[in-house]
């Protein structure tokens, strides 16, 4: 009995490790006119959302948000990011590091410095409106 239930652990761990390691391969937006276009939207995107945040503005971190980003964050929940952001300081810089095709929307990656640490600003865009974000991450 011991030996089965050892057995199963172990076999449920492998699908479960092995599912974690097929991820698709990323698509990247090539360098050119198209990737340019994207990108000068997702800039006024990042900054308002750095600005937003650094000045406790929920209007300014919200302005390029879909309906659903505005019904899914909403006031009380910035108390939080606040909170998250305050320890680092002010931003020093912002870099982009790559724009992602995904499906009907693109990933824009940004390395915002401060301080204390790095932090990565992940915002999805959808492809036919680039100015409206659908999503943000911090990584």
């Amino acid at each position: 009995m011991k030996t089965r239930l050892i057995f199963l652990v172990c076999l449920l761990s492998a699908i479960v490790l092995s599912a974690c390691g097929a991820q698709a391969t990323p698509v990247y937006v090539p360098e050119g006119a198209d990737r340019d276009a994207i990108v000068a939207k997702t800039d006024v995107i990042v900054k308002d959302l750095i600005s937003g945040i650094e000045a406790k503005d929920y209007d300014t971190f919200s302005s390029h948000f879909s309906e659903v980003m505005l019904n899914s964050i909403k006031t009380a929940d910035m108390e939080k990011i606040y909170a998250s952001f305050d320890p680092l300081g002010k931003s020093e810089s912002v870099k982009l590091i790559n724009v992602q095709d995904v499906g009907n929307f693109y990933a824009v990656r940004y390395e915002v410095t401060y301080p204390k640490k790095i932090v990565i600003f992940r915002i999805v865009v959808d492809k036919t409106d680039p100015g409206v974000q659908s999503g943000l991450w911090f990584e």
